[in-house]
């Protein structure tokens, strides 16, 4: 008897792998595209995934890029395209043969399905400060997760609600990278103001700040902390930890699945070996 019900807990743990795999091959590999109403004359929409930090998959609107007209101004695009995409951040762009383009979206496995939509909004062109960029949002996600990436724009101002990467980072790019340069030449502000508006809106008290500009090792910087106006302590809630910069997605599930599964084919187990003994 008690072979027998091994064997059943064996079937079990079998059915349950196989359980796990239909989960994951049921899952959807695509992410949705819901146009925007003023976007006029579109013949075709693009999807733009790069990792955060690192190069795109595919070249600017490039074939690979095409997304599928599912009707009712809803586009799809499948991922399985793009190859290594999987846990970890990523960031993409939705743009027509028109010219128009949305802002930087964070990416994750836990996006897979779910709809990008625009509800009007535009910010500060990261790269151009004399151009502004549509925000976009997913329908199923929090904002303050999966949505506009947070930036450090040509001028120094802050845009964007999700954070990819910590304050401290952001502010070493911006310092040692060509846009304090240009925040020098457009914002009208001086060093001084520069940086304290940055590392204000970053969360930075004056103690990092002084310490990254000496650890960047930029000597030019005219700012001193005696005459900051930045906070004089951190404060982390400006730039909270995000976990889309660390989420796996469907994984965890799969996981919990096959967890679950066995322990309770090791229940069986348990109760029948307790129900031999007794007898």
């Amino acid at each position: 008897m008690f072979k027998k019900i091994l064997c059943l807990a064996m079937v079990l743990v079998m059915v349950a792998s196989m359980a796990v795999i239909g989960v994951s091959a049921a899952e959807d590999t695509k992410i949705y595209f819901e146009l925007p109403s003023n976007w006029n004359n579109v013949e075709t929409v693009f999807c733009h995934v790069w990792p955060y930090g690192g190069d795109p998959f595919f070249n600017w609107q490039s074939k690979k890029e095409k997304c599928t007209d599912e009707g009712n101004g809803i586009y799809s695009y499948d991922t399985t395209k793009l190859d290594g995409f999987g846990a970890g951040t990523y960031c993409v762009i939705f743009s027509a043969n028109t010219g128009m383009q949305t802002y930087d979206t964070l990416l994750g496995t836990a996006c897979l399905g779910d709809t990008v939509y625009c509800d009007g909004t535009t910010i500060e062109n990261p790269e151009d400060s004399s151009k502004t960029a549509i925000v976009a949002y997913w329908k199923g996600q929090s904002k303050s997760v999966y949505g506009p990436v947070l930036a450090i724009t040509s001028i120094g101002n802050i845009v964007g609600s999700c954070a990819a990467e910590s304050g401290e980072t952001m502010f070493t790019t911006f310092i040692t990278g060509p846009k304090l340069g240009n925040a020098r030449t457009y914002s009208g502000k001086t060093d001084q103001a520069i940086i304290d508006d940055a590392a204000t809106a970053l969360g930075l008290g004056q103690d990092t700040v002084e310490k990254l500009i000496k650890e960047s090792g930029v000597t030019d910087i005219a700012w001193t902390k005696a005459e900051s106006a930045a906070p004089e302590k951190d404060d982390a809630t400006k730039v909270p930890s995000n976990p889309a910069a660390t989420a796996t997605g469907q994984e965890t599930t799969i996981v919990y699945i096959a967890v679950a599964m066995m322990l309770a084919a090791a229940a069986v187990v348990f109760f029948a070996r307790k129900k031999r003994v007794t007898e």
